[in-house]
């Protein structure tokens, strides 16, 4: 074979080699292609509310049995896992996947399987309605993102927390503080007629 037929047969090769190691690439990634584009939507860096606030949330929320929680950007489950300690069915939701794992693990150990679970998704596709509560601990911009479907979506009567986060001109019904931190409670009110 002459050198230069020697040369096209292994640029060919080396074409087809890097062809199949990126055929190959696709394949392994494609399956957390979901993952990472809900990962994209993190809007939220994850920072834990001490479980003294937690508590508090959960009291001035009222949380009891027969009660739906929704815990929005829910973190390593711990809102989620004290609500249905109250007997409430729990429901957290939150794009980062090391986190919803943690999550998981923590209501399995915590023996909550029934009452608790975690789903990972965008906090602002939430079909927020069949919550009776709805806990958070966002950022100021993200709050006000929410509060549209807050209102349109709950029915009066439901219940709304926040750690460290108003809702801008929508006073809240009570303010707490608890070790330095505040919380807020508003209450959807009635649907004008």
């Amino acid at each position: 074979m002459k050198p230069l037929h020697r040369l096209s047969l292994a640029a060919i090769l080396v074409v087809f080699a890097l062809s199949s190691f990126q055929y190959a690439r696709f394949e392994i990634f494609a399956g957390t292609a979901h993952a990472q584009d809900l990962e994209s939507k993190k809007i939220v860096p994850f920072v834990p509310t001490p479980q003294e606030v937690v508590d508090q949330m959960i009291e001035l929320g009222g949380v009891k049995k027969g009660d739906v929680v929704y815990d929005l950007g829910s973190g390593d489950g711990r809102i989620v896992i004290t609500a249905a300690k109250k007997g409430a069915r729990a429901v957290g939701f939150d794009v980062d996947g090391d986190l919803v794992k943690e999550s998981r693990e923590n209501i399995r150990k915590a023996g909550l399987e029934k009452l608790a679970e975690i789903k990972q998704q965008d906090i602002l596709t939430v079909d927020l309605s069949p919550a009776t509560v709805v806990t958070m601990y966002l950022l100021p911009d993200v709050n006000l993102k929410l509060k549209p479907n807050l209102l349109k979506q709950l029915k009066p009567g439901s219940r709304v927390v926040s750690h460290a986060f108003d809702m801008g001109d929508w006073k809240p019904d009570k303010t707490e503080r608890v070790n330095g931190r505040t919380i807020y409670l508003w209450t959807i009110p009635a649907k004008a007629p």
